[in-house]
């Protein structure tokens, strides 16, 4: 045995926030080992998409992006948005989680590409919703993105 190997080995570590849902996971194979930097950054981007998918959602998949599009769709056209959820209007939370992933995508190293390729995904699907209830405030009629299609019975379709 090498020993340096095996002092490369010690330096690694295995991710230590665990998802709350499979939608959320950003890494697959959580027996996997980082240096311990790449860990970090994996987990806090973890712990950001924990608070972006919700369990047993009551709209939607529970993720926020669904959230703007079905809080338009209450709030009707011309309005603004009708709070669904204790006061809170996610459009600004999208934009703001939007923010924190193109920042922490700087941060995550290229590999694994696993995490970035999933938080590039979050960021478009959130920017999709937004420009959907733009749109649907607007009076326009919006095809309803991909991956809400589940759902589009709550948006009235």
């Amino acid at each position: 045995m090498n020993p340096k190997g095996n002092q490369e080995n010690q330096n690694l570590r295995r991710l230590r926030v665990t998802p709350t849902t499979p939608d959320s996971r950003l890494i697959e194979n959580r027996e996997s080992r980082f240096p311990r930097a790449v860990a970090m950054a994996i987990d806090d981007a973890q712990e950001v998409m924990n608070d972006l998918y919700r369990e047993e959602a009551e709209y939607g998949d529970g993720i926020c992006a669904f959230m703007v599009m079905k809080e338009q769709f209450e709030g009707g056209v011309e309005n603004q948005p009708m709070s669904l959820k204790k006061g809170t209007i996610h459009h600004t939370k999208c934009r703001q989680y939007i923010s924190y992933f193109k920042k922490r995508l700087l941060d995550l190293p290229s590999e694994p590409n696993e995490p970035k390729e999933k938080i590039t995904r979050e960021i478009q699907k959130m920017e999709e919703a937004l420009q959907w209830a733009e749109d649907y405030h607007n009076g326009n009629d919006p095809v309803i993105p991909r991956w809400a299609n589940s759902w589009r019975d709550q948006l009235g379709k």
